[in-house]
């Protein structure tokens, strides 16, 4: 029995995988990597079979990345999991230091790491994505979405899903905030500033699960009314609990219109306007004010100049 699992859902993407498997036998001595292909209807299964050191998994009802995530959690046998999406990679070594660190922290849920941000050719654009925390007690800062963390950048205690359950089909392109935000109520967080992959930045044209921004931010401003009624966050003021909501939102229709000011500068029109549509609907107030569009114009004008340069 390995001490780790690597769940790998996929699904239309086979050339993408060997590159994947290789980077996750590179980031542990010792692990299982479970690839759950999610009814792929191409030589996703061919190229499985040409791939040592994993375990192959058919789906004949696509499921989404939640639900093929859920049946390599049922299927794994390492006491620590962590999820690895087809198109990213784990950096060498990366799972081995976070094992340590889990270990080191008995009572901590998961661990959390940086993440350098790179193309669609996995070129690094010089961004590193990490949270500005010392760890510990993060329930708050997840919930209203000021702790940037992604199953990539994660290794969890797999036996924090007994407590809390698995992730929700449901909930496409934020389930994993969701399920983050479930173990962070029961279970204290360790945070490193150590890289620990490689994410993918998806684009508006990108057969992305994370391509849709907009639709996925709307997902996360309903799912926070659920969130909500959480044992820890009822045991909050109604007061505290209305200052939460409205932090959140604010982050959100802030976030859309900024990836809108990308978009613009980019000539990607269409997703820029479904991000200021998205920003309306989350917050209309903060998305109408005078302010955001001036950051917003001035957002543009420097990225524009960032391009000509």
């Amino acid at each position: 029995m390995s001490k780790v699992t690597v769940i790998i859902p996929t699904h239309g993407r086979p050339d993408l995988l060997p590159r994947a498997v290789a980077s996750a036998h590179a980031a542990s001595t010792d692990i299982e990597v479970i690839v759950v292909d999610d009814a792929s209807t191409d030589h996703t299964a061919s190229v499985c079979d040409g791939l040592s050191g994993i375990r192959y998994i058919r789906l004949e009802r696509n499921q989404g990345v939640a639900g093929a995530r859920n049946v390599g959690l049922l299927e794994s046998t390492g006491k620590y999991v962590t999820f690895l999406d087809d198109d990213d990679l784990r950096l060498p070594g990366s799972i081995d230091l976070q094992v340590q660190a889990l270990e080191e922290n008995p009572a901590a849920g998961f661990v959390c790491g940086a993440m350098i941000m790179a193309d669609q050719n996995y070129q690094p654009t010089g961004e590193v994505s990490f949270p500005r925390h010392r760890g510990g007690d993060v329930f708050w800062d997840l919930l209203e979405l000021d702790f940037p963390v992604m199953p990539l950048s994660t290794l969890i205690r797999k036996e924090c899903f007994l407590r809390v359950g698995l992730l929700n089909q449901h909930l496409r392109g934020i389930d994993d905030w969701d399920i983050f935000v479930r173990i962070a109520e029961r279970h204290p967080v360790v945070v490193m500033d150590t890289p620990v992959g490689l994410y993918r930045c998806p684009t508006p044209s990108a057969a992305q699960g994370s391509s849709d921004r907009a639709a996925q931010l709307r997902g996360a401003a309903r799912q926070l009314t659920q969130l909500l009624k959480l044992p820890r966050a009822q045991a909050a003021t109604p007061g505290q609990r209305r200052a939460v909501r409205r932090r959140a939102n604010n982050r959100l229709a802030d976030t859309l219109l900024w990836n809108a000011a990308r978009q613009f500068a980019g000539g990607e029109l269409g997703a820029a306007y479904r991000n200021i549509l998205g920003a309306l609907r989350i917050n209309p107030l903060r998305a109408i004010r005078p302010r955001a569009y001036k950051n917003l114009a001035g957002r543009l004008l420097l990225n524009r100049s960032v391009i000509q340069t």
